[in-house]
């Protein structure tokens, strides 16, 4: 039996675009369906991304919503399950106070053990945010109404008080998916955190885009890992493009090696110079999500043909045949 580990980033709208045109392109050209997947990683834009495709909704129909194309029946009827407005503010409500989150967290994302962690740091420095989430965990719950998908479903946060990484669906947190989503994408100084049990939740992008290392330990044949927020080599130099481009895009090549040294093929798709060219810098712009996506498929189309693919690709086709 092959198993396959998917990985969905962070990005905001514009990654979730991105996700379904990688999808998309995917499916097209290896039969592969990403429903099927043994484990999805979902982070921030990547987690709702993750839970359309648990609760039924193929990679067409990912890519035929961004670019305003019929979807399916079947897409559609999971469409139709959501019925509250999707009401998030356009921009971060003002704060109720400029005192830092969480000041702990400066020194802890610098001098904690392991890796430096500066956006952990950035999230502590920043006041709580403001913007309600609530209306975003209300429509995944309409999507999926099962409290939990029945196959492994990862979603990452981050506990505000401490900056570690908690994963739901994996750690021992009592949740309903809609909220773990909401967590997931409650960014540091905008959105409001999630407050469980008394432990706030913000969004799992500040310790790692993807989180693909999750994943490493698992013993999975193959992983895919569609990465909104990085970029291929030549347009993740810095200076000469944005930091945090460059930070997220050192940390995954990271977490690829750590996943590879456990023995796992992976198959990594990160946007080209073509695709930064159509995102533009607001991840949270909706007018671009067609153009997003249509370039996300061809760029997955092109990148699937290079011989260096061949081997995940092999391997990912072959679980089509078990």
């Amino acid at each position: 039996m092959i198993t396959v580990g998917l990985v969905l980033s962070a990005g905001g709208t514009s990654g979730a675009a991105y996700h379904a045109g990688v999808l998309a392109g995917l499916f097209e050209a290896t039969g592969w369906d990403p429903r099927t997947a043994d484990l999805i990683v979902g982070t921030s834009a990547g987690a709702s991304t993750a839970v359309g495709l648990r609760a039924g909704l193929s990679a067409f129909d990912h890519a035929a919503y961004y670019s305003e194309q019929n979807l399916t029946p079947e897409g559609q009827s999971i469409r139709d399950r959501v019925t509250t407005p999707l009401d998030l503010p356009k921009d971060p409500p003002p704060h109720k106070s400029f005192f830092p989150s969480n000041p702990y967290l400066i020194l802890q994302g610098i001098l904690g053990r392991g890796r430096p962690r500066p956006v952990v740091s950035l999230a502590g420095m920043l006041p709580e945010g403001q913007g309600d989430g609530s209306s975003l965990a209300a429509r995944i719950n309409e999507s999926h109404p099962e409290s939990w998908p029945d196959m492994s479903t990862w979603i990452c946060s981050v506990d505000l008080k401490t900056g570690k990484r908690v994963v739901f669906g994996r750690d021992d947190i009592e949740c309903d998916i809609g909220t773990a989503v909401q967590a997931s994408s409650s960014i540091p100084g905008y959105f409001q955190p999630v407050n469980l049990d008394g432990t706030k939740y913000v969004d799992g992008g500040i310790h790692s885009s993807t989180n693909a290392d999750l994943t490493a330990p698992l013993g999975l044949d193959v992983v895919v890992v569609s990465s909104a927020m990085t970029a291929t080599p030549s347009e993740s130099v810095w200076p000469g493009g944005p930091i945090d481009r460059a930070w997220h895009s050192r940390t995954l090549r990271r977490e690829v090696e750590k996943i590879r040294a456990y023995g796992s093929s992976v198959l990594v798709f990160q946007p080209t110079a073509e695709d930064l060219k159509i995102r533009g810098k607001d991840n949270m712009i909706t007018d671009n999500s067609e153009e997003i996506c249509q370039m996300a498929k061809t760029s997955t189309l092109a990148h699937l043909s290079h011989p260096r693919t061949l081997k995940s690709r092999k391997v990912l086709e072959k679980s089509l045949k078990l």
